[in-house]
């Protein structure tokens, strides 16, 4: 109806109406951004009604952020060139804002699409190209997105000079403008990280005093800003560079380290990654019964898939290595076979893997056409509509000025004293409510929900929860409406948020946690939107909370 509403305002309405329009495109914008569920079909639903509504109101920020989305969307879900087309289709609307930074956010993503695309010399072309814009413009954040970006592309085409220099340019633009003291949040886990990478060149290189210099620093920083998880793959790679250097005392003492807090995360796969690299340890250390020791757990921790596959292709690699060293050669050949096997999976899995992406690009297409075809019937009925409402108001408007062309106002009020009949009491609507007994069945299956908190898995959304508790989505809707005063996803938030509270007072490991993975914990799939909740509700952020209790 509101299509209708914008075709036939007048000139007079005409600044009223486009604020209706920016709320309607907003709105539908806010709808995108906040959905927390992964079903495939809903996520590209918001994202093609945004795209239409966006088109149908000609508004180019709007199309341009609608085509960026779909972009994001086909990136995430493996579909690189779907992911390109959307991504230069965005580029279309900002063509003379090559400035600007909508500019550099989607070269950023067109950049990181070309590396998926294995076009890595093009990705750099790109990065190089929006280094300057970013660069002649100040823009600080994109500045050191790029740079990290860059290190890393850098560090997969073994140029390691180039690598070492991007993540030295990130980490002085993050210290030189005290970025970390102003916004922790957005700058602590990229800065731990960098400081890993640089670590991570140097070792390439063999320059390991050099990469011992940057692990320490990072493992300072990473204390000191309580970041338990950074300092865990931190200890792994000390324990990784000092096995190298052959000191192994303190290889051993930071590969443990590594793992204890891995184990206290619950990360079995990255506790196996420790255990390969502590068997390494003990070969390299002359202690080979107690590398095989480890090794044989390894085999039993496959069997339960806690391990990754190409970790257990290196496991079983260096338990032949072994063999080799301690002349037990059918032993040996045994686990080359193995090793062999394992490596053929590895690469029938990355065919598998593609052939899955086309096939999702297959069910994608189907939803996309399906939504495109019910669009233009839409499109269709919205136009007879908008010809029979034309039609109707002209006819209304020559009856008006007959009415009006009336010999005396007498006869005119006396008429439509007859025709405009009394105003009726409107009676008391029926609410979307059906009776309070059906009301409290309701509410006691959400206590249920709540007690089982399910809140805590992030699949649950409005549809889910409806579902579970076997009702439809308006009526929930209605309910928490009218029985707890606020939206579904206020709702969501609220236990979301409370329950973060309570475990934060009672939990002190918790209270180690970074904000990230803290989000994760509690049903968040990104730490800003976990960030907008927690200050919504308790009118701090989390960074400011969590330094007063740690």
């Amino acid at each position: 109806m509101f299509f209708l509403i914008y075709a036939c305002a007048d000139s007079t309405s005409q600044s009223g109406t486009n604020a209706d329009i920016e709320k309607i495109l907003n709105e539908a914008e806010q709808t995108v951004l906040k959905y927390q569920g992964i079903e495939t079909d809903t996520m590209m639903q918001l994202r093609m009604e945004y795209y239409h509504k966006a088109t149908t109101f000609n508004d180019s920020v709007h199309t341009y952020r609608a085509h960026f989305y779909l972009g994001e969307f086909y990136q995430s879900r493996g579909i690189y060139k779907d992911a390109m087309s959307e991504y230069d289709k965005a580029l279309q609307h900002i063509a003379k804002d090559a400035d600007s930074a909508r500019y550099v956010q989607t070269k950023i993503a067109i950049a990181t699409t070309e590396i998926e695309l294995g076009n890595k010399y093009k990705a750099g072309e790109i990065l190089l190209d929006v280094y300057d814009v970013a660069q002649r413009n100040d823009r600080t954040m994109q500045l050191i997105n790029i740079n990290g970006n860059m290190g890393i592309l850098s560090l997969e085409l073994n140029n390691f000079q180039e690598a070492k220099q991007s993540f030295k340019e990130a980490i002085t633009t993050i210290e030189t403008k005290d970025l970390i003291a102003k916004d922790s949040i957005n700058y602590v886990e990229d800065y731990i990280n960098y400081h890993m990478f640089l670590a991570k060149a140097y070792q390439a290189e063999k320059m390991l005093d050099s990469a011992m210099s940057y692990i320490d620093k990072g493992i300072i920083i990473a204390n000191y800003y309580k970041d338990i998880e950074g300092k865990a793959y931190l200890f792994e790679l000390k324990g990784k560079n000092r096995t190298a250097q052959r000191i192994f005392p303190e290889a051993y003492t930071n590969l443990t380290a590594s793992k204890e807090i891995f184990t206290e995360l619950g990360n079995e796969k990255q506790v196996s990654k420790i255990m390969y690299l502590l068997a390494d340890y003990h070969f390299q250390n002359g202690e080979a019964t107690q590398a095989l020791n480890l090794l044989s757990d390894l085999e039993v921790r496959n069997t339960k898939n806690l391990l990754l596959e190409t970790d257990y292709y290196d496991a079983l690699v260096l338990q032949a290595n072994i063999y080799k060293s301690t002349k037990q050669f059918e032993k040996e050949s045994s686990y080359r076979q193995k090793s062999a096997e394992i490596q053929k999976e590895i690469l029938a899995n990355e065919n598998k893997a593609t052939v899955f992406q086309t096939a999702t690009q297959y069910e994608i297409e189907k939803i996309k056409n399906k939504f495109e075809t019910q669009h233009q019937k839409d499109e269709k009925r919205f136009y007879i509509f908008l010809s029979i409402a034309i039609t109707v108001i002209s006819v209304f408007g020559l009856l008006l000025y007959r009415q009006f062309n009336k010999k005396t106002i007498d006869t005119t009020i006396e008429k439509s004293t007859e025709v405009i009949a009394p105003k009726k009491e409107k009676a008391p609507s029926q609410t979307s409510i059906k009776s309070d007994k059906t009301v409290d069945e309701i509410l006691l299956k959400l206590k249920n929900l709540e007690a089982q908190e399910f809140y805590l898995n992030p699949k649950y959304n409005l549809y889910a929860t409806a579902k579970k508790i076997e009702t439809n989505t308006t009526y929930l809707s209605t309910i928490l409406n009218t029985h707890k005063k606020m939206t579904f996803t206020e709702y969501l938030n609220n236990l979301r948020i409370q329950y973060t509270l309570t475990r934060l007072e009672e939990d002190k490991k918790f209270r180690m946690y970074t904000i990230k993975a803290i989000a994760k914990e509690v049903g968040y799939k990104s730490h800003g939107s976990f960030s907008r909740a927690f200050k919504a509700k308790t009118g701090e952020n989390p960074s400011t909370y969590l330094k007063k209790i740690r």
